[in-house]
């Protein structure tokens, strides 16, 4: 899909970066945790507009080649390979490129894909390089995005050729790659180091997006959506999801919905209906789970303490590695978790950790409760949606038109009677008290609505 360059995010000190990288003949490595907008950066760069702005007279001395790794046929040598070279020639054939060198290429990437043994594999792809490298006239770029799982997955003579050709070709060949984390942590072996030394002093820690690049971002949600959004509608939205771009976009949904539902009245209160309708989204969740599940045990342990406000320091080493992947921040005051959204997502995942046995816990990423320290038994999907907007406003009533907003949704307000709420919180109850007939963490409000309870 073709996309207009003056709508995306622009990003500009980190295009600026890998550009100088490409002008000098180098590689370059970006890390960034989940929908940080890794894979919108790298799909940009070969955009006449993009590439104009930062290499002006040079644009047409560079053939960018964007290359998607979930797109491997297999995670084997052939299925790499195959990818590259399809790639590249997808790329080739938009060019003015001579017939002769595309036959080579074309003919180079027919025996990778049927060798007659498996030596050819590796053979087929380098003369396929070779050949692009000393035809053409331009220096060629493959921008490796979704990178993590080839790295880690393939053997690792993939690497050392990659290293070979690039030590061959020195300036007219580039890689930038991609991945969730830096290509450091997987210790896999000597020849693997020799791939990683390439990126060793250029990487890039991708940060959550600037004011002004998020403000871009939720402008561009609300013309693609068709949405009006207020200037305290977008304020409201980064004060929730950071400058994440996956946040971003999940929040802006929840707020369209919201503001389409109750239009004369969804800012009532500082936006307390929209809050609600946040906790319990399960995109924004998602998103939430993929950043945590991004950090390693420790990084977690050390949030969880920090979001907790016991006025512990954050161990130096630690607080550098969040600072990196851009989990905390100081752009406005003290260092702070960079959005609300996940700061509440990470403060609930300190009473999932805790090591107390007792009252009601819901792990969000497996799905998993736990109850008394003891895993329940598997909840229905109303159940489940009905746990998790309890366990979101933990010792607050929740009322039967939150419940039914979250559970069943906004089109059954009428249609959804308190005998059928009854019935479900019953069946939760059945799963997770320990006395269902005298329950003691999902309790009843007479008259209100229902409220889970802490330990």
């Amino acid at each position: 899909m073709e996309i207009d360059p003056e709508t995306v995010v622009t990003r500009d000190a980190d295009v600026a970066y890998i550009m100088e990288c490409i002008e000098d003949g180098e590689c370059c490595s970006i890390v960034g945790l989940s929908n940080t907008g890794k894979s919108t950066l790298l799909r940009s760069i070969p955009w006449p507009a993009v590439k104009g702005k930062y290499l002006g007279d040079l644009a047409d001395d560079y053939i960018f080649v964007y290359i998607d790794f979930n797109l491997m046929l297999g995670l084997t040598e052939q299925g790499f390979y195959e990818l590259i070279l399809r790639s590249t020639l997808a790329e080739l054939k938009k060019l003015e490129i001579e017939q002769g060198l595309l036959d080579r290429v074309a003919a180079s990437y027919r025996h990778l894909v049927e060798p007659a043994n498996p030596f050819l594999v590796p053979l087929s792809f380098n003369e396929g390089l070779t050949a692009i490298s000393e035809g053409l006239k331009q220096r060629v770029v493959f921008l490796f995005d979704e990178f993590d799982e080839p790295f880690a997955g393939l053997d690792e003579r993939i690497f050392l050729n990659l290293r070979a050709l690039k030590d061959k070709y020195g300036p007219r060949l580039s890689y930038v790659v991609a991945t969730d984390q830096p290509l450091r942590e997987p210790q896999r072996g000597a020849k693997v180091a020799e791939f990683r030394e390439l990126f060793a002093l250029n990487t890039l820690f991708l940060s959550t997006l600037g004011r002004d690049d998020a403000e871009q971002a939720v402008a561009q949600f609300a013309r693609e959506e068709e949405v009006e959004l207020s200037a305290d509608d977008v304020v409201f939205v980064i004060d929730q999801a950071g400058g994440h771009p996956g946040l971003l976009e999940a929040a802006c949904r929840v707020l369209a919905e919201v503001s389409s539902d109750y239009p004369d009245s969804y800012r009532d209160q500082s936006y307390k209906l929209v809050r609600e309708r946040l906790d319990s989204d399960v995109s924004i969740r998602a998103e939430c789970a993929k950043l945590w599940n991004g950090l390693t045990a420790e990084e977690q342990e050390a949030l969880t303490a920090f979001v907790s406000r016991s006025g512990e320091p954050l161990d130096p080493e630690l607080e550098r590695s969040l600072r990196q992947k851009a989990i905390i921040e100081e752009k406005e005051g003290p260092l702070s978790v960079f959005s609300q959204l996940f700061e509440g997502f990470a403060r609930r995942q300190r009473l999932v950790r805790r090591h107390e046995p007792q009252g009601v816990r819901v792990d969000v990423d497996s799905g998993h409760v736990w109850v008394d320290g003891e895993l329940a038994s598997d909840l229905t999907d109303l159940e489940y949606r009905l746990l998790l907007l309890l366990y979101g406003h933990l010792d607050k009533i929740c009322d039967k038109y939150q419940i039914v907003e979250s559970v069943w949704g906004q089109d059954y307000i009428d249609e959804v009677d308190d005998a059928r709420i009854g019935k479900l919180v019953n069946r939760l109850r059945q799963k997770i008290e320990p006395d269902p007939s005298e329950p003691r963490y999902l309790t009843t409000v007479r008259g209100r609505g229902y409220r889970l309870v802490s330990p």
